[in-house]
């Protein structure tokens, strides 16, 4: 889609909360990934610009936190360099928050960079160091959500927290519905498995990217996956499929662990969830708000 001087969400991360390749993993496809840029992932993230403000946010602060935000600051093509002008975080995951250490005095030494958090999600980064320092330093300023209540971002755009299920050892989870002039997307990398819900979550959207983490359960052996649940992939292609025509949606698979097929592109798995009329997500790729 042509971007012009409407906001846009872009993508700036598509993978679990590692990447690809893994740190120490010998599977066959972190080793090809070492070898070949163009099969590496980054954790999840996505980015938020504003070109008629030049506002730029982040979604999560990824591992990956100074090659995405230097990616966002180029598409806002603004030429701003320094910290964004807020971030959102869905959990306490270390994939989705764990890059805030650049915020903090060893590095950018930020001032008071809005981050927007859960109740339960901000008494972790208060009682916990480094995220506590950030606190007290004021590198970062801590700003409450309220599932379903708005948060503006100038004129245009609005980011909705949506409470979700899944594994909340040290906070709550949520996933962020972004909405614009024009359009509504939905950014949902994390869930432990799918109820009815999710058709009303779709519904309105145009966009939803949905947590692809697993193709099925046989891809980690040795690994308890009711330790880590996620909604297999393969088990839910026929409803995605189905959600996706009867919704109008289009549905992108993200957060996709180095053990999925899906995330090399010329899997007979990907041809699967191709047939279905659903998409792998692409870092770099853009959707109008």
């Amino acid at each position: 889609m042509t971007v012009g001087r409407s906001p846009f969400v872009i993508v700036l991360g598509t993978a679990q909360d590692a990447g690809i390749p893994q740190a120490g993993c010998g599977c066959p496809a972190c080793v090809v990934a070492r070898e070949c840029r163009e099969l590496q992932r980054r954790p999840s993230c996505l980015g938020i610009v504003d070109p008629e403000t030049g506002g730029r946010w982040l979604i999560d602060a990824t591992p990956a936190f100074p090659q995405q935000l230097h990616d966002l600051s180029v598409a806002a093509s603004t030429g701003r360099v320094g910290p964004p002008d807020g971030i959102f975080l869905t959990h306490a995951h270390v994939g989705h928050y764990a890059g805030l250490i650049n915020l903090g005095h060893e590095v950018m030494d930020c001032r008071r960079v809005p981050l927007w958090v859960m109740p339960a999600m901000k008494r972790f980064l208060q009682d916990n160091q480094p995220w506590a320092s950030l606190v007290r330093r004021e590198n970062v300023v801590l700003q409450e959500l309220a599932p379903g209540r708005p948060v503006s971002l100038g004129n245009s755009v609005r980011v909705v927290a949506i409470p979700v299920p899944h594994r909340d050892e040290c906070s709550e989870t949520v996933a962020f519905e972004i909405e614009g002039p024009t359009s509504r997307v939905l950014w949902l990398p994390d869930i432990d498995t799918w109820d009815e819900r999710l058709a009303t979550w779709l519904a309105g959207a145009e966009v939803a990217w949905l947590d692809g983490t697993f193709f099925d359960c046989s891809e980690l052996p040795g690994r308890d996956l009711a330790q880590i649940p996620h909604p297999c992939v393969g088990e839910h292609l026929d409803e995605y499929s189905r959600l996706a025509r009867e919704l109008e949606v289009d549905i992108r698979l993200v957060h996709l662990n180095h053990s999925n097929p899906v995330a090399t592109g010329d899997s007979a798995e990907s041809k699967r969830v191709a047939n279905a009329g659903v998409t792998i997500a692409s870092e770099g790729e853009r959707v109008e708000l």
